[in-house]
């Protein structure tokens, strides 16, 4: 009953759109110029069915935060793998592996080194001296960089040879796929194993909500002034109230339409399903630009049901940079144009519901309407103008102008920074809500850039892509200088990794996996601090460095409890400035105390070895060789 109300309620401001533009005759005169009659109506018809659209979203995504449907279940009852592609990942790979391996103790994670020209691999590998369970997956050339898709179902062959030829194994492992930057809400795999997920059998794949990770960054674009980070903080907030609000109620609509779209970052998929794609297409992933969204409609061909979870999440890293965020933009734009091709055969498979072939087919449309509003309404207004010149403007009605706008052009997209206040937890405030709302409607305009510029390079045959940017790309760490008060303590006390082997009953390899699970956790705590200080945000900055201080101490890592005392210090005083200063030098000290830590660890294991045989899970590395084509 609630869903028709929504349907009725939506429909009918759709059409009292149509009324007020098409047929009131307050902004137009028809039975003039025929092609101006119909351009009209063919804009009014496209405005209300993106106003119906927009109140759908809303209504419907209203009534889920209201009342959430995840319910947790048992992540011991599946078997989980995490894929994350790399091509020059070296300042964000370890903190995602780390994130991962932390809050997830039995899951691999398998980092796909794409050819990369920096250290991401030699990152990945020191991470593995302390655990068994980070891979790597080396790609080279000829067959390296040839799209992520390819990286994916290079992935996918080695892992299906890990999980082995067991149905009841295979159908019990999910296969997901992380962005190098991206980590997952502690309760990701709790919830993917629900009975709305994973503990469905009929669920093929399911995607998280998407958060940006850097959303409360100050500065986030260090080496420039006020006011290109005031334009960069309200860009890396547009994108987390975008990810959050619209974006996540297109995928509580899509759940009740039958059509969950997959992303390139938090997608879950069973590996039973990767398997039936890739004897049917020979590979799970395409190679379209958009592999993601194009797994998610070959599962839908399939008869099998997507999900979307909205109560777990993925972060990843905003760009406030407008230039790369364009071009980002663009590529998801045209990588979504090639996906149309898709549709025969999701009609053809008679799998999805009228709702469900009605909402992805507006959604594939989109490219089209958006051309036709980027042509005809300038050509109206100049037509009208050229027409009647001051007079186009003074027949109107001031106050119906007024009204219409506000009801019809800024209240559906307004009234989102209010939505996010409500779903971030009140992150911001409600001034700043209403002021993001109001930035909603420029940045929403934003997306007829993105879709010209992708139509252009889809008609011109231009398919090919640069990789984008971290936000750290070709920033220059400057030189850390200690005071002669750190250089006299030790980075790592050996007798303190003695003692830990006494307190755990004599057992080094208790002791060894201790100092290990310190070591591989080190990146994630190292960014939680810095994030913290970067967001100028005092509580989550005085737990981040006292979690640092507190583990260094049980390590024995006394020049970095030192440090982190020193800075936390600094919070307590409310000395912000100090506080950043210090940041690099907690790093520094931390990254060196790890190097030691792993050449301590590799000698141990080095001399265990000696006396045991390698158990086959450590052999975590795996090189694609190309082969010689004749």
């Amino acid at each position: 009953m609630r869903s028709a109300l929504i349907i009725v309620l939506a429909s009918a401001y759709g059409l009292l759109a149509v009324f007020v533009f098409g047929m009131s005759g307050a902004f137009t005169q028809f039975g003039t110029m025929l092609w101006k009659d119909v351009a009209v109506l063919l804009l009014t018809v496209v405005a209300a069915c993106a106003l119906t659209y927009v109140s759908l979203l809303l209504m419907t995504f209203l009534r889920e935060i209201r009342a959430p449907r995840s319910t947790a279940g048992d992540p011991d009852a599946l078997s989980w793998h995490l894929l994350v592609p790399c091509r020059d990942e070296e300042n964000v790979i370890a903190e995602t592996v780390s994130a991962a391996r932390t809050s997830f103790p039995g899951a691999h994670v398998w980092v796909i080194d794409d050819a990369s020209e920096d250290s991401t691999a030699a990152v990945v590998r020191d991470l593995m001296v302390f655990d068994p369970k980070v891979h790597l997956i080396s790609r080279v050339a000829p067959e390296a960089r040839t799209g992520k898709g390819d990286a994916l179902n290079a992935a996918y062959r080695i892992v299906s040879e890990h999980v082995g030829d067991s149905p009841a194994d295979r159908h019990r492992t999910i296969v997901g796929v992380l962005d190098a930057d991206g980590f997952l809400s502690d309760n990701t795999l709790t919830l993917l194993a629900g009975p709305e997920s994973f503990g469905d059998d009929e669920i093929g794949a399911v995607q998280l909500e998407v958060w940006m990770k850097n959303r409360g960054d100050r500065r986030p674009r260090p080496e420039d002034g006020r006011l290109l980070n005031l334009v960069g903080r309200m860009l890396v907030r547009m994108q987390d109230l975008e990810f959050r609000t619209t974006n996540s109620a297109m995928q509580v609509l899509r759940v009740r339409t039958g059509t969950v779209g997959m992303g390139g970052n938090g997608q879950f998929t069973r590996l039973t399903v990767l398997d039936t794609i890739a004897e049917e297409q020979g590979r799970p992933w395409g190679k379209k630009l958009c592999e993601d969204y194009e797994l998610g409609l070959n599962i839908l061909v399939m008869g099998m049901r997507n999900h979307y979870v909205r109560d777990a999440h993925v972060s990843q890293e905003a760009l406030p940079y407008t230039r790369r965020l364009i071009r980002q933009r663009t590529r998801w734009a045209q990588g979504n144009m090639e996906c149309a091709s898709a549709l025969p055969a999701l009609r053809r498979s008679r799998e999805l519901s009228a709702a469900g072939l009605l909402e992805i087919h507006y959604f594939m449309l989109q490219p089209l309407v958006m051309m036709l509003n980027l042509v005809l309404v300038p050509l109206l207004l100049a037509v009208g103008a050229a027409q009647h010149g001051a007079d186009f403007w003074r027949g109107l009605d001031p106050l119906l102008v007024l009204g219409a706008a506000l009801l019809f052009l800024v209240l559906p997209y307004a009234v989102w920074g209010l939505v996010y206040r409500r779903v971030s937890g009140g992150e911001v405030s409600i001034p700043a809500a209403v002021g993001l709302g109001l930035l909603n409607l420029v940045y929403v305009y934003l997306t007829y850039v993105y879709y010209a510029r992708a139509a252009w390079r889809a008609v011109t045959g231009r398919t090919g892509w640069a990789k984008t940017q971290r936000n750290a790309d070709g920033r220059v760490l400057a030189p850390v200088e200690l005071s002669p008060e750190l250089q006299a303590l030790a980075l790592i006390l050996p007798s303190r990794i003695e003692d830990l082997v006494e307190e755990l009953e004599g057992r080094s390899d208790l002791g060894m996996d201790f100092v290990s699970g310190w070591a591989i956790m080190w990146p994630t705590r190292q960014s939680r601090l810095e994030r913290a200080v970067a967001a100028e945000v005092l509580a989550p900055a005085r737990d981040a460095i006292g979690s640092i201080k507190v583990s260094s101490a049980m390590v024995g890592a006394e020049r970095l409890e030192r440090a982190a005392a020193q800075l936390e210090a600094a919070l307590v005083d409310r000395d912000m400035e100090a506080a950043r200063a210090l940041v690099p030098v907690v790093t520094a000290i931390g990254r060196d105390s790890v190097d030691v830590v792993r050449q301590e660890i590799s000698v141990r294991r080095a001399l265990q070895s000696t006396a045991h045989t390698v158990a086959p899970e450590t052999v975590t590395e795996t090189r694609m060789v190309p082969v010689r084509r004749r």
